[in-house]
């Protein structure tokens, strides 16, 4: 190796080295090997040897078969032998001689002697063939739970069966050669001897949550339901039973009562939701439920009652950017005018039927709600039984369709508001929006099959209608009316302040009549000169509605012969149209449309709007403020009348009336579909549907506020706190609301207020800071608000003013 190369002379080294290795390397798997295959035929050794056990344990038990059947027959042979010797005890025997008399004498004491013997054998032989070998204090719990049944047969039962009546219970205790103390109850189970349940006094046996009494379960339940209205942790309420614990239940109770609450209704996931996060129940066994309530027991009445129910739906985004979003739908009972006046709806009564993590997209409401829709239609077509009493009664099921302009156009497969064909209800175009009295064309799910298969003339159907509820008990919701429509007069009275600078006098207006508002001047994306405000509730927006009017006079003043403003406060549809008048092409940002108009016509020009009417003869007024007060007073009366049903045969009138005057008092181009809707359907639908007042979407606003606040409270640490999705979280809380809403959990009668405590907070002006010593509620009026307090489980929607 001398003569070689240092290289070579390494890679010789080197294969030296790795065959070494892969020797040792082979050496060991061959060890390996063999090492399987020992322990492989250990293993078959073993199986071999458990098979013969078992074969073995077989023959031991027919063998102990066989032993029992021979007890068995010993036993009845037993008896047999026993009953001669008593019959030929009792035969008469001739009189025996003197000398036989000690014979005769002894062999009745052996007969007599053998006879006990017999009978204390027969008393202490088992009645069952298995005896027991081993002592008592070695058995298992399964062992010593058989022999506990076999001292309750064998012995107490046969002995407490001929005690008197009024002995109803018992639990004997049985003392063994050991020293183990076995308790066995008589009867078994929590019922007495006559099939009745224990005294609610008796004191629990265990301290687990099933050997509580019927009190201690139902205030586990309550607190269940409190405990989820105030969103209290798990944790807390472990700490507030260590420091109450006379008062308030352990939370290993609360869990097991809400394991069982979980599923008083079965749902299921819907796996075709985004990322599998939507969960359904059955619509049927929400109505079967809701009727056999004790106070809804009343609507069975009949032979095959009808009795209604609204269904409806909404969205809500789980984040400010709206990228994260959910939808809930729910049904509702509908009452009877009467009956809805008498008692309000309430959240309770809101049964959520489907939830899904995405948008209100026509797509993903059919792949999560399918099977809701199909069982919706089957129940309209077929009805529901509902047993009542033990009788099974028929039960016809109305659908009505009540919920917001942009989730109806969706259900219904319609391109929407921004549409040619924008009407939900019927055939209007955008050409004919502003006319209310003519007769339009109303759709239907035949006409809609028909246009939806004509590619050149769909007329605004987009999808066939995601279920077949008759077109007719589609419902706009009236809550959503007077927002949309009610936003749309604040937002032109805004822009007139902007345009005539009277902001700060719109701002102090609004303060006078108890309303925070503000607007400001911000630079923005669309431009350094946006005009911004403050959006508004709907309590506050109809506050603004009723006592603004008031204030107008002082507030602005009567808009300009031809509608002259500045070209920096154009807002974007205003802007457009200018553009468009001029036949100029329409830039996508508002900050370019003011841009190009600028350019036009200089910096400091003034524009005129377009199809604005001029309301004087002699062309130097174009819109009164009188004009304007009175419009708004008169759209407070109107929207006032649904509440009053003395005033619907005039309410279709003053409807339209009202919409006429504001398209021509203001300008066609504000008139929305909602306005379309007010003038020409509004008054059909509440002839038709006189309660239409009373199933608006207020309660599925409030449910989806507390749906919304249950998960930003919920953690979402490490994929939260539990490992289920939230659909199937939120869908358990549904369950346990729904089970309450049923069993009269939460509920309690409120205290009316007197005379005298009215004159109390007058005299006090307790009012005025907001806080009562009284500890209830006020009773709610008869005819409802769209918008009250939180606490009676009514909404207070705060949804955006957006203009459709």
């Amino acid at each position: 190796m001398a003569g070689c190369s240092p290289n070579v002379f390494y890679l010789v080294q080197r294969n030296e080295v790795l065959a070494a290795e892969i020797q040792r390397q082979a050496n060991i798997i061959h060890g390996l090997v063999q090492q399987e295959q020992q322990l492989r035929e250990g293993l078959r050794q073993k199986e071999r040897e458990v098979h013969g056990l078992v074969q073995q344990k077989q023959q031991l038990r027919e063998g102990l078969g066989e032993k029992e059947r021979e007890v068995v027959r010993l036993r009845e042979q037993l008896l047999e032998k026993d009953q001669q010797i008593q019959e030929l005890g009792a035969r008469p025997r001739k009189r025996a001689r003197a000398e036989d008399v000690p014979e005769v004498e002894g062999q009745r004491q052996a007969i007599q002697r053998n006879l006990e013997l017999r009978q204390a054998i027969q008393r202490n032989l088992p009645l069952r063939a298995s005896r027991q070998l081993n002592p008592w204090s070695s058995l298992k719990k399964r062992q010593l739970q058989n022999k506990k049944t076999m001292l309750r047969e064998d012995f107490v039962e046969p002995s407490f069966d001929n005690l008197p009546d009024n002995v109803v219970k018992a639990n004997v205790n049985f003392r063994t050669d050991d020293g183990i103390s076995i308790d066995v109850e008589w009867p078994q189970g929590p019922n007495d001897r006559r099939g009745q349940p224990p005294p609610g006094d008796r004191s629990p046996k265990g301290r687990g949550y099933r050997h509580q009494t019927e009190e201690t379960k139902d205030l586990v339940k309550w607190c269940v339901h409190f405990k989820d209205q105030a969103t209290v942790s798990d944790v807390w309420w472990h700490e507030l039973h260590m420091k109450f614990k006379d008062t308030i239940p352990p939370i290993g109770w609360m869990k097991q009562e809400r394991g069982e609450q979980n599923s008083f209704i079965p749902y299921q996931l819907e796996e075709n939701a985004r990322d599998g996060n939507g969960a359904s129940r059955s619509v049927a066994d929400i109505i079967k439920h809701h009727l056999t309530m004790p106070a809804n027991q009343h609507l069975l009445q009949g032979e095959e009652p009808v009795v209604s129910f609204r269904y409806g739906l909404d969205g809500r985004p789980q984040a400010k950017n709206n990228i994260i979003g959910a939808v809930m739908a729910c049904i509702t009972p509908v009452r009877s005018l009467a009956e809805a006046q008498k008692h309000p709806r309430t959240v309770k009564e809101e049964y959520c039927v489907f939830l899904y993590s995405g948008k209100e997209d026509y797509e993903e409401q059919v792949r999560v709600g399918a099977r809701v829709f199909r069982e919706m239609e089957d129940i309209q077509e077929n009805g529901v039984f509902v047993e009542i009493e033990g009788v099974q009664k028929h039960v016809r099921i109305n659908w009505y369709v009540v919920s917001d302009w942009k989730a109806l156009a969706i259900m219904m497969g319609l391109v929407g508001p921004t549409g040619d064909y924008f009407c939900v209800l019927c055939y209007c175009n955008k050409e004919n929006i502003a006319h209310f009295r003519q007769g339009f064309d109303l759709r239907t799910h035949e006409k809609a099959q028909m246009h939806y298969r004509d590619r050149r003339n769909q007329c605004g159907h987009k999808h066939l209608p995601v279920f077949k509820i008759p077109w007719g008990n589609i419902i706009i919701d009236t809550l959503h009316t007077f927002l949309r429509i009610g936003g749309k007069l604040l937002n032109q009275f805004i822009s007139w302040t902007i345009d005539q600078g009277r902001t700060a006098a719109l701002e102090k207006a609004m303060s006078d009549i108890g309303v925070n508002f503000y607007i400001r001047k911000e630079g923005t994306t669309q431009g350094p000169d946006t005009y911004k405000w403050k959006t508004l509730t709907a309590k506050e927006l109809k506050t603004v509605i009723k006592s603004l009017p008031d204030h107008m006079s002082a507030i602005i003043n009567d808009i300009g012969n031809t509608g002259q403003i500045s070209i920096d406060a154009l807002q974007g549809p205003q802007a457009a149209a200018v553009l468009r008048s001029m036949n100029q092409s329409v830039p996508w940002r508002n900050a370019e449309r003011i841009a190009r108009l600028k350019r036009l016509l200089g910096e400091d020009a003034m524009v005129t709007l377009p199809n604005r009417h001029v309301g004087d003869d002699d062309g130097q007024t174009e819109i009164r403020v009188a004009d304007i007060m009175q419009l708004w007073k008169d759209f407070s009366k109107v929207t006032d009348m649904q509440r009053h049903p003395e005033l619907n045969p005039g309410y279709k009138e003053a409807a339209t009336s009202w919409c006429e005057r504001f398209r021509d008092t203001t300008y066609i181009e504000d008139i929305t579909p909602y306005i379309h809707y007010f003038g020409a359907h509004a008054g059909d639908q509440m002839a038709a549907h006189p309660f239409l007042h009373y199933v608006n979407c207020e309660t599925i606003e409030k449910k989806n506020h507390v749906q919304t606040r249950r998960y930003h409270l919920a953690t979402q640490k490490g994929g939260g706190r539990y490992k289920s999705k939230w659909a199937e979280q939120l869908m358990q809380m549904e369950n346990r609301d729904t089970f309450a809403a049923m069993h009269g959990i939460g509920e309690r009668k409120k205290r009316p207020w007197g005379q005298n405590r009215v004159q109390e907070d007058e005299d006090d002006n307790s009012s005025d800071t907001g806080f009562s010593d009284n500890d209830s509620d006020p009773e709610p009026p008869e005819t409802p608000e769209p918008d009250v307090d939180e606490d009676d489980n009514r909404v207070v929607y705060d949804g955006d003013q957006d203009d459709l």
